[in-house]
């Protein structure tokens, strides 16, 4: 804009002497116009892509909340622990109810530590099914930082974790959840053991709630945020990267 206006003011002083010179400043001023246009475009073409694989990734997020087969492994659970550990089987209720409340309630932000207290939940519940199979290590600075996320986007990264890892693997293994600040940004990382004789097959079953966990990150903080997989040393590892709000 500063430019146009120096090219604009150039161009009146030299009106009456140089016409040539006034033509080149006037398509100067256009094509900086119309670079400015462009980016805005460009912009606007951005947001309503995220907005829309957004609402992609919710779709498919809520599809995933209320899978069959965790409900059921949980009922039946439930079942088992009624008549000798009661008070287990109330706490695993009083935790499903927490997620499925959270799960219904549609899509919304939440602060990192009130997902980070959902994702303890469904962590609650897969422990009462596995037991000493399922180990979990956190590792949480006290107090989480102050960063929103989208709730229940870093629940599937967990169930991931477990049920590609941990449940394939005779004699289970240790699930480690992270929460660090570094600068400006959040880092959450989430990385498990993978099955020595099918770490091709597991890789795969990972990738089935990464993308949507990485669009709605990606559209949540409009690009800034991510979400990444690798597989090294024989884990798992999944990193979700915040930005710090300004």
């Amino acid at each position: 804009v500063a430019l146009g206006w120096h090219l604009m003011r150039g161009a009146t002083l030299d009106l009456a002497s140089d016409r040539g010179d006034l033509l080149v400043r006037t398509m100067l001023i256009a094509l900086i116009v119309g670079l400015l246009a462009l980016a805005a475009f460009q912009n606007h073409w951005r947001a309503r892509q995220l907005a829309v694989r957004a609402k992609q990734a919710e779709l498919a997020a809520l599809q995933a909340r209320v899978r069959p087969h965790f409900l059921f492994n949980t009922l039946n659970t439930g079942a088992a622990l009624v008549h000798h550990r009661p008070d287990d089987a109330e706490q695993l209720l009083l935790d499903l109810a927490d997620l499925f409340r959270a799960a219904l309630s549609g899509p919304r932000v939440i602060p990192l530590q009130e997902e980070i207290a959902l994702v303890r939940r469904y962590v609650e519940i897969e422990a009462l099914r596995f037991g000493d199979r399922l180990r979990v290590h956190w590792a949480l600075p006290d107090p989480i930082p102050a960063v929103d996320v989208p709730s229940l986007s870093l629940q599937p990264l967990v169930e991931n974790a477990i049920r590609h890892g941990i449940e394939r693997i005779p004699g289970g293994g240790e699930v480690s959840i992270t929460v660090e600040r570094t600068g400006d940004t959040v880092r959450v990382v989430v990385d498990n053991p993978l099955p020595t004789d099918a770490d091709a097959q597991a890789r795969a079953g990972h990738n089935v709630g990464l993308p949507a966990t990485a669009a709605r990150i990606e559209a949540h903080t409009g690009g800034l945020g991510k979400v990444e997989a690798s597989a090294r040393d024989g884990r798992f590892i999944a990193t979700v990267t915040l930005p710090m709000p300004a």
